[in-house]
């Protein structure tokens, strides 16, 4: 699979997208530091196109998980079946944030907080980003379709593949579960009975 290939303002995106049961492998085009979290999710200003429900994927690897592989010359992939959608150079699908230096509006500096989390197929364990004046779960009711986690580990549940990759977008509608690392949950106090006198 070739890298990310420039051409002036825009360029080709080296993905692996997870479901179910295969993981496909090929190339999104985008503009220059357009986020692949602003693509997945919709949001993207600079190509109104891409906020229906699929995204298109070009020279595509269909990995199954009976081992098994094909190829495509490409496919339009419904966002909403992605369960995570991971780059493969690190710091290639964060846009603004990836530079050194002093970072225009509307970036936001963000503190890391260790999570865990589950889908239907994957285990995952990787570094979830939120405001000093967020809490987790602020950022799991985000508007945003797509939960950017960053040094992350993946394990499929069906086969016990494994893959360390340096950024995922992880489906929010996917997540069964999720727990912040290191951190307690509110410990349940049960009453005590009363003896009768």
């Amino acid at each position: 699979m070739r890298e990310v290939a420039s051409m002036g303002a825009n360029a080709w995106l080296a993905v692996k997208l997870y479901f179910q049961t295969e993981v496909l492998s090929g190339f999104i085009y985008h503009a220059c530091e357009e986020r692949l979290l602003d693509i997945l999710s919709g949001v993207s200003v600079r190509r109104p196109e891409s906020r229906g429900r699929f995204v298109e994927l070009s020279e595509v690897t269909v990995q199954h998980s009976d081992g098994k592989e094909e190829r495509l010359p490409g496919a339009y992939v419904n966002k909403a079946t992605i369960q995570l959608a991971a780059t493969l150079a690190a710091d290639s699908g964060r846009g603004i944030g990836a530079k050194i230096g002093t970072k225009p509006y509307p970036f936001q500096q963000k503190s890391t907080v260790p999570v865990s989390l589950r889908t239907a197929a994957y285990a995952i364990n990787g570094n979830m980003h939120r405001a000093t004046y967020q809490r987790v779960w602020h950022v799991l009711e985000e508007r945003p379709m797509f939960l950017p986690l960053t040094n992350v580990d993946i394990q499929a549940l069906v086969n016990g593949s494994h893959w360390k990759v340096p950024f995922v977008a992880v489906n929010k509608e996917q997540i069964l579960s999720l727990q912040e690392e290191g951190t307690p949950f509110l410990q349940v106090v049960h009453p005590q009975p009363q003896n009768p006198t």
